[in-house]
């Protein structure tokens, strides 16, 4: 694992000659160790852009010879509050053992390389918002405490870092333990999410907005913004629908969901 700290430490060249970068999929030497995963991983991995939907960040449904801009044949019904998708790729093969991995690892290194990894192909797309916020998918703290980590966090602050946007790790919460999304079915799944998050109190930005109550103070603070909303797996986004809900009714202008991997199937009841 000592090998994989040159990706956070800024002696990066000491660190190439003392313990080679080595790539978080595969465990291969990178050449280049501005890149955070190898080349081959890279394009095993990562859905090239122009290949993925850009309202819902899935490949499977897209349409040939089109740019998808109003949804593909799975998503152009669906009501989303969040504008697009951004993810890395699909929640498959390489990239989902490597998600798995992620979401248990406590250093925090594989979440960093993937929030690298974002910020370096999807450069443009993520520039094109515009973002005022970085805001991660909030954890309930008991299921927290069980796990140990919370990848979206560690995802969301060096995103924040490498695009020069403010991090506002504690601007929503969790107001109660939910069921696993990953077990139940797509109505299921909207019906667990439903009024569960909410903007914590409003000392997070108290010092910054003169407003008289709370109410108004939560809405000059977001009024206008754009937000990027950033989870580590995305499938039906009944989660990330809830939170951008929550998030525009405050007054934000637009949410836009960055994910590592986005999954394509769903659980039948």
């Amino acid at each position: 694992m000592i090998a994989h700290l040159n990706h956070i430490c800024p002696l990066t060249g000491l660190l190439d000659l003392l313990c080679p970068p080595i790539c978080p999929v595969c465990s291969e030497m990178i050449e280049d160790s501005l890149e955070p995963f190898c080349p081959t991983c890279i394009q095993r991995i990562v859905t090239p852009v122009g290949q993925f939907c850009l309202r819902c960040g899935g490949r499977r449904f897209v349409s040939p010879n089109s740019n998808n801009a109003d949804g593909c044949a799975r998503c152009r019904t669906t009501n989303f509050r969040f504008k697009r998708v951004i993810a890395l790729g699909e929640y498959e093969g390489d990239l989902r053992m490597f998600v798995l991995r992620m979401k248990t690892d406590r250093t925090g290194i594989l979440a960093i390389s993937s929030a690298r990894m974002l910020a370096v192909t999807r450069h443009a797309e993520l520039g094109n918002v515009q973002a005022d916020f970085v805001v991660p998918v909030p954890m309930h703290r008991l299921r927290r405490e069980d796990r140990g980590v919370n990848s979206p966090d560690i995802i969301a602050e060096e995103l924040a870092r490498q695009l020069k946007v403010p991090f506002a790790r504690n601007l929503v919460r969790r107001i109660r333990q939910t069921d696993l999304q990953y077990t139940l079915s797509h109505q299921a799944r909207a019906e667990n999410v439903s009024d569960v998050f909410a903007l914590r109190a409003p000392g997070f930005w108290q010092s910054m907005i003169n407003a008289t109550t709370s109410r108004e103070r939560k809405k000059a603070h977001l009024q206008g913004k754009n937000i990027l909303l950033v989870d580590d797996i995305l499938t039906t986004g009944a989660t990330c629908n809830e939170i951008a809900k929550v998030l525009l009714s405050a007054g934000a202008k637009t949410v836009t969901v960055v994910a590592v991997a986005r999954a394509e199937g769903m659980r039948k009841q």
